[in-house]
């Protein structure tokens, strides 16, 4: 006969197994949160990207007046042109239109602006289009308007960060000038406002919580020029000052790999971002007509005063000189790349290693007004055309 099983031995049975079923629930259960847990983490470290080209698409710019691909571009008539890069593409300006082209030659974009004095500024990504000596500036990506804005008083300059954030400059009834920051919404940050200081340059830290400001005063009848840092997220004093007691007048500035660099007109200076100590100083014999930074070198054209010619300085981050040419008196422009230099000049467009030896030469058709280099091709703003020429 067949023994019986006890109803304790059932029992328990049953509660090991609701046990282990409800073990293998916890664990699924803890396996969905942590591959949630995961996904967020991932989407939040990758946010910017992965909404970037939502960004601005309900204000996406359709409109093109060409669908032509390739150089040259033929120039639309205007009474004035300028042009830059930001990325891989590059911007063209005139007195009604804001275009933008990608590196095939190709128009992404052509938005007649309404400003009746339109400047820019660009970096890698964005535009920065304000309205000189009128209060209107908007913010531009490669194919949208990301916002539009305007502040009460005239617009003298502006200045954009390596990312989005914008720094507006002002003239006013009450004070010299006033600087007013605003975010890649267009919703404002900061306000500085300067009794008796002109603002001449103002520049962004790499994370955007500092500017720092040069300015030009009179103190005594004398004219100095001073570099403040400020930060963005109080209402503070300058957190420290560099004071310049002399007649030299900012060209630019550059913030980066720790230093804070200004190019005068007749006078160099590199200070330390986190303490405003100088590092290194040059002066010129001459007036510094153009310059450009890279993140090693500086590349100055100087007007020298007793030879009356145009010479190409080299220097480094500490304004050691290491280098200098002279080059042709047309010379408007430089660009520094790397520890390259690039000119054009006599007909040619040519580039310098940092000893001034020449390392690219390439006969050009025609005079140039300007030029901007994009990875290795030089595009080329003409009388009637933008051309490019690979280097």
């Amino acid at each position: 006969m067949a023994e019986k099983k006890s109803t304790g031995a059932k029992t328990s049975d049953l509660t090991a197994y609701r046990k282990k079923r409800k073990q293998k629930q916890f664990y699924k259960k803890l396996a969905v949160a942590s591959a949630v847990l995961i996904f967020i983490v991932v989407i939040a470290a990758n946010f910017s990207s992965i909404i970037e080209p939502l960004r601005g698409i309900a204000s996406r710019i359709e409109t093109k007046t060409s669908e032509d691909v390739g150089f040259p571009i033929k120039l639309p008539g205007s009474a004035s042109y300028s042009f830059d890069s930001f990325g891989d593409n590059f911007l063209l300006l005139t007195d009604t239109y804001l275009y933008t082209f990608g590196i095939n030659g190709g128009q992404h974009y052509a938005l007649r602006h309404g400003y009746s004095n339109p400047n820019r500024c660009s970096n890698a990504k964005r535009i920065l289009l304000y309205d000189k000596d009128y209060g209107n500036f908007s913010l531009y990506s490669r194919s949208s308007v990301i916002y539009n804005a305007e502040v009460e008083e005239k617009i003298i300059f502006a200045s954009l960060s390596s990312n989005e954030t914008a720094a507006i400059v002002t003239n006013s009834d009450r004070y010299s000038n006033i600087i007013y920051v605003y975010d890649g919404n267009g919703e404002w940050q900061y306000t500085r406002k300067f009794l008796d200081e002109n603002v001449m340059n103002v520049e962004f830290s790499g994370d955007e919580r500092y500017i720092y400001v040069s300015v030009i005063g009179v103190e005594n009848g004398d004219i100095y020029s001073a570099v403040y840092k400020y930060d963005i997220t109080t209402e503070g004093d300058a957190l420290w000052s560099y004071k310049l007691s002399r007649p030299s007048l900012p060209v630019k500035m550059n913030v980066g790999s720790g230093k804070v660099s200004i190019i005068y007109d007749n006078y160099a200076v590199s200070l330390s971002e986190n303490s405003g100590e100088a590092s290194g100083e040059r002066e010129f014999q001459g007036t510094v007509m153009c310059c450009d930074f890279s993140s090693s070198r500086i590349g100055i054209i100087c007007l020298d005063a007793a030879t009356n010619k145009k010479v190409l300085t080299i220097l480094d981050n500490d304004m050691n000189s290491i280098a200098a040419k002279t080059v042709s008196p047309n010379i408007n422009r430089v660009i520094a790349e790397g520890e390259n230099m690039y000119i054009v000049e006599s007909g040619k467009l040519c580039g310098y290693n940092s000893q001034a030896e020449i390392i690219a030469e390439k006969a050009l058709k025609e005079d140039y007004v300007s030029f901007i280099k994009i990875g290795g091709s030089v595009l080329l703003l003409g009388y009637d055309s933008v051309d490019k020429e690979d280097i």
